[in-house]
């Protein structure tokens, strides 16, 4: 009977133990204060150097742990570089999943311990920093502030030899959610700001949390970035209270990128009007990478578009940039419909607005003549909305500064694009403002918001920004 007794526990145990396994598995604890460990298995696979085999190609792919990639001419790139170990932040892929040409990562666990190998910046939980006390998400929620301000992710690479003639930037994010908490991020390479880039990222949403690819293509007149093989780049809040975590899982740089590196897709649609009439000659961007101008009929067509999340961007001249976000899968021929509604006026509060939520506004309704630096008669009512937002702010710095395209001599366009915004600044000064507080500079063509290959991207080009300084 004892016996019998015995065996029994030892097999009510068992099973209890057994139920208990699974239930964790299936319902892990969110735990505070970046606990979570990682799953024993996929810190097996990361160490085996996994293969993942992309499941629409008979090609493979190593993935491997190493922190850092270099390589030049090779298949996808004259000069490749990658830091940070292609895991998904430690939690691995699904069968068959190719993070270069797949789809979102499935939703995964927060937080996670954080692995002190990994490369500065990647594989961590991080919180704008300007979140103080504002509603949170649950990266930012169960984690200490202490250890997730934004790490600036640094590569380093030999000095390209060659010319650069294509730069893409390819990152794994994770978890970015401006449409939901209000983030403006700020995107940063060796301190120089990218708004356009900002323009792709401030686009994402993905709930869940889920990662994904994210390719850019980054303008020519910033090549120069990569010529000394010392890359920083950093992705910050720093001005609105937004409890928005992030996380990024690896960063690729490709120079002169051949068309191996890219699974592709077609984007095909309609630009029109609020009337729902054709609108010719509005330049559609996919995220940088691969642009085109609508034909009479409002048709665009872009081609062998690299896939991942796409930020489709629509301006033109006198009308209210629009967008559309979406996933772009391998193979896959998107349709498109895009509205462009008429520009409104740059009034006091489109000024306001702007530079509370992104710390600056681009204003083309400050108009000059070609090669004159006196703003056009035309220029005054946006010029008085200025005015009134800066009475209205006084105790804050700000920037005035001129751009334009790409036309003429780069010394000449930085000179004359001076000159405009100190002219902007002497007509603030006439009206009575104190400009104790406001400086005037030029960027001449060097910080572009669009493409110099089209007219639609030069006008666009061709601004005065009003910037907030600390």
């Amino acid at each position: 009977m004892k016996y019998l007794l015995y065996c029994w526990a030892i097999i009510f145990l068992f099973t209890l133990n057994f139920s208990c396994k699974n239930a964790e598995e299936k319902t892990p604890e969110v735990l505070p204060e970046e606990t979570i460990p990682i799953k024993e298995e996929v810190v097996q696979d990361i160490e085996n150097k996994t293969e993942i085999e992309d499941d629409t190609s008979s090609e493979t792919d190593t993935i491997v742990s190493d922190q850092y990639f270099y390589a030049t001419d090779g298949e996808k790139a004259a000069i490749q570089v990658r830091v940070g170990d292609v895991d998904n932040l430690g939690f691995g892929w699904d069968p068959g999943f190719d993070p270069f040409c797949g789809k979102n990562t499935s939703t995964h666990r927060y937080p996670w311990e954080v692995d002190s190998t990994d490369h500065p910046g990647t594989d961590r939980i991080m919180v704008v920093s300007g979140y103080k006390r504002a509603r949170s998400d649950g990266y930012t929620s169960y984690t200490l502030r202490a250890h997730t301000y934004p790490v600036a992710i640094q590569m380093n690479f030999d000095p390209p030899a060659i010319e650069i003639e294509q730069v893409v930037l390819q990152m794994m994010l994770d978890d970015f959610q401006s449409p939901v908490w209000g983030t403006s991020f700020q995107f940063h390479i060796n301190e120089k700001r990218l708004q356009y880039v900002e323009n792709i990222l401030n686009s994402l949403n993905q709930t869940g949390p889920t990662g994904k690819l994210v390719q850019i293509g980054i303008l020519p007149e910033d090549f120069e970035l990569f010529e000394s093989g010392s890359v920083s780049i950093s992705i910050d809040d720093p001005i609105n209270d937004a409890g928005d975590g992030f996380a990024i899982d690896f960063v690729q740089l490709l120079i002169n990128p051949t068309s191996q590196y890219k699974c592709n897709g077609k984007i095909r649609g309609m630009v029109k009007n609020e009337q729902n009439k054709p609108l010719e000659g509005v330049l559609v961007s996919a995220n940088g990478l691969v642009q085109a101008l609508s034909a009479a009929d409002g048709s665009f067509e872009l081609n062998e578009v690299p896939v991942g999340i796409i930020s489709l961007l629509a301006n033109k001249e006198g009308y209210q940039p629009t967008s559309e976000n979406f996933e772009l899968k391998r193979d896959e021929n998107k349709q498109v419909t895009l509205i462009l509604k008429v520009k409104e006026s740059e009034d006091e509060n489109y000024v306001s607005e702007e530079i509370k939520q992104k710390g600056y506004v681009n204003l083309y309704g400050i108009l000059f003549d070609s090669g004159k630096d006196i703003p056009k008669a035309g220029s005054e009512p946006v010029l008085k909305e200025l005015a009134g937002f800066i009475r209205n702010n006084a105790e804050i710095k700000i920037e005035i500064i001129g751009h334009t395209d790409s036309e003429g001599d780069a010394a000449y366009n930085e000179d004359l694009s001076r000159r405009r915004a100190k002219s902007v600044r002497s007509w603030l000064k006439k009206e009575g403002i104190d400009v104790a507080n406001i400086s005037a500079d030029g960027k001449g063509e060097s910080s572009p918001v669009a493409s110099n290959e089209t007219d639609a991207g030069k006008a666009l080009n061709r601004r005065v920004e009003v910037r907030v300084i600390e």
